[in-house]
């Protein structure tokens, strides 16, 4: 890559390497750092992009994913990445608004299973994409999106209405 497709580069995907490192770390100043670092890792390495395997995106997401794991290991945030484990209890919908609490429930999440959340629903990326980016079969980022929107939904329970029937639930009458 040249200088000027690395410039590019950055105008065309630093917000969503910023959306994407502030969901994973809960951090804005960790997300910042973590933008400048993946950008400078490129001008350092422009070679380390290849275009035949894949879009520039996944490349550099799966690019700050490596850094926000690698904070976490500094930091001692987890003492490992297990995506089975649950991390959080359900939510009390009186204490702020639903945008707000959405957030933090996506927030404890596992980092995997939020990490594929984050990317499939937020950034829109492809299961074949995020499987390329987290370095992992299709079949596991799948069964971590499910996990994902399970927590969630577990989460957020308190949030449904009383009168709410989910379409999977068969009634009887």
């Amino acid at each position: 890559m040249t200088e000027l497709e690395i410039h590019a580069a950055f105008r065309d995907h630093k917000d969503a390497i910023y959306r994407f490192a502030w969901r994973m770390t809960g951090s804005a100043a960790s997300a910042e750092d973590i933008v400048q670092e993946c950008f400078l890792s490129l001008l350092r390495n422009p070679n380390g992009y290849e275009a035949s395997r894949g879009p520039l995106r996944p490349f550099l997401l799966a690019v700050a994913r490596n850094l926000a794991r690698k904070r976490w290991r500094t930091e001692q945030r987890w003492e490992a990445l297990e995506e089975e484990a649950f991390a959080a209890e359900p939510i009390d919908p009186t204490a702020r608004q639903t945008a707000e609490l959405v957030a933090q429930s996506v927030q404890s999440l596992p980092p995997l299973q939020r990490e594929a959340l984050v990317l499939f629903e937020y950034e829109e990326l492809s299961l074949e994409e995020i499987a390329r980016a987290v370095d992992a079969e299709v079949g596991a980022v799948k069964a971590r999106l499910h996990r994902a929107r399970e927590n969630l939904r577990r989460i957020l329970a308190p949030l449904r209405p009383a009168n709410y029937r989910s379409p999977n639930t068969i009634w009887n009458h």
